[in-house]
């Protein structure tokens, strides 16, 4: 809780993002305890609030006005996620923090930053520690856990708290791609694997939420003079399993397919673009397989993390949360909504 009369100072980048805009509308209820100085690419307002400030940049060029000179705590929420024009993730991603971080003055509190359980690689986790060694296989996550790294590194070297965040799927209602993508692939009737593999997921309102108290504890180490650095995992604390999903998604369908192994698949997916012919090769045929293979171990394989270290920086019992009661009303909200 915030103790003081003064509401927190957060520096948001990335605040037009998915889970930037819904941190906005969080932090826009709490005007007594948060102030929000919000950077997005475009100097409209994305989410009115007497207590958020809108400053036009990018990670790559950040406002030279955004970091105040009075205590505040830097939200990283910015990031490349697809690589559409070819040029890889690292200038955005890596040099883009690295810019960043440089910006960050004396008044610095803490850092967090938006990172993905993607860090650990693509095999399978179980209830893996937050203090799992990242061991990365995608460009993507690569340059994540390289922006780990310098944020991390950054921290230790300032004296102030970092927590780098791992979710796996943040879900909402305004999801444009994760349910999208699940409901289409229950409409074909494709189960993979054995149904019993799980994830990590999380509700992109209670990730803000999440964000918002982790930063008053953050702030309340400051003050102790007892800061940390450190990965946190993201979810409720049960994971969802894919046969959960499936059915919620399809109740009345059984599944028409079925990819039994998927990680042999996905195996099979990143050998064949370097055994085919040239004329094969070309580099849209290499980057749908490789992005198939991804899909196929994402949700073929358990990727589900130990979130109790987290539950302990934070006052509210919201990872306690029932994934499958959740999923299953999102999924209703999906289903009725005529753009689906």
């Amino acid at each position: 809780m915030n103790h003081c009369n003064t509401p927190m100072t957060l520096v948001v980048v990335g605040a037009n993002g998915y889970s930037g805009s819904a941190l906005l509308r969080a932090a826009s209820r709490q005007p007594d305890l948060f102030q929000i100085r919000a950077q997005v690419r475009t100097a409209r307002a994305w989410v009115k609030g007497s207590n958020i400030e809108y400053f036009s940049g990018s990670l790559e060029q950040v406002d030279p006005a955004l970091f105040p000179n009075t205590p505040h705590i830097l939200l990283h929420l910015a990031g490349k996620n697809q690589d559409a024009d070819g040029s890889g993730y690292e200038q955005v991603n890596v040099a883009g923090t690295r810019a960043l971080l440089a910006h960050c003055n004396a008044f610095t509190r803490a850092v967090l930053y938006h990172s993905s359980l993607s860090v650990l690689g693509q095999d399978p986790q179980r209830h893996v520690s937050n203090r799992q060694p990242p061991a990365p296989t995608t460009a993507l996550a690569r340059s994540r856990a390289a922006a780990e790294d310098l944020v991390l590194a950054h921290a230790g070297q300032q004296s102030i708290s970092a927590y780098c965040l791992r979710p796996r799927f943040i879900l909402g209602k305004d999801d444009a791609f994760v349910m999208p993508g699940l409901l289409k692939l229950a409409r074909k009737g494709l189960f993979i694997g054995s149904g019993q593999q799980q994830f990590s997921i999380i509700d992109v309102d209670d990730y803000a939420r999440l964000i918002l108290e982790l930063c008053q504890h953050a702030m309340t180490l400051y003050a102790q003079g007892q800061p940390e650095q450190l990965p946190l995992n993201v979810g409720y604390e049960q994971p969802l399993s894919f046969a959960t999903l499936f059915e919620t998604l399809q109740p009345e369908r059984r599944a028409k397919r079925r990819i039994h192994y998927p990680a042999a698949v996905a195996s099979a997916c990143n050998w064949l673009p370097n055994s085919a012919p040239d004329a094969i090769t070309h580099w849209k045929l290499l980057r749908k397989l490789q992005a198939l293979a991804t899909q196929l171990q994402l949700i073929g394989l358990d990727h589900y993390g130990d979130v109790s270290e987290t539950r302990k920086r934070i006052h509210s019992d919201l990872l306690s949360r029932d994934s499958a009661d959740y999923f299953r009303t999102l999924a209703t909200h999906f289903k009725e909504s005529p753009c689906h």
